[in-house]
């Protein structure tokens, strides 16, 4: 009489099949220059090409997390109202904002479980003796990032011009 029984099946190894889920989380830095450089119609263009960037990085990812980092002489994270409509008086200086951003994505958001976004907008102002650290963050920055990049405003013209040249009206 068996109470238990078995087939000769369930005597046969299972190997476990690994299945790769996507990362489907992503976190977006905005980083701004909000000194006093950066007028008010600069800030607005500022905000359209971030605008664009947001609907379309959130379209592809089922949760999407937006950090603004505003930065003078030093990176201070804010509210979006306060990252677009406020500014300061002071002078630039670039690379204490980017190591912030770098913190902040190892710190919150492990790069291994996250898809990272940076996006900086400045008027290509900083201090001259900032510009070696500055450049050294930016090449640890776009390493954690699926996509980092710079946009800069003009002061001559108004125009957004990419690093690479091209303008955008």
């Amino acid at each position: 009489e068996d109470r238990f029984t078995f087939h000769q099946d369930d005597l046969k190894y299972k190997h476990i099949d690994i299945k790769h889920k996507p990362i489907t989380n992503a976190c977006i830095f905005f980083i701004m220059d909000v000194s006093g450089s950066m007028t008010k119609q600069k800030k607005y263009l500022a905000r359209s090409f971030f605008f664009l960037l947001y609907h379309f990085i959130r379209s592809k990812y089922e949760k999407t997390e937006i950090i603004f980092v505003a930065h003078d002489t030093r990176p201070y994270e804010t509210d979006e109202d306060k990252f677009f409509n406020r500014g300061t008086g002071g002078g630039t200086m670039v690379s204490p904002a980017i190591e912030y951003v770098i913190d902040q994505a190892h710190k919150r958001y492990n790069p291994q479980s996250w898809n990272i976004y940076s996006f900086h907008c400045s008027d290509g102002d900083n201090w001259g003796d900032d510009m070696n650290k500055t450049i050294d963050a930016n090449l640890k920055l776009k390493e954690i990032c699926q996509f980092y990049g710079y946009c800069e405003i003009t002061p001559e013209d108004e125009r957004i011009r990419w690093q690479n040249g091209s303008t955008l009206a």
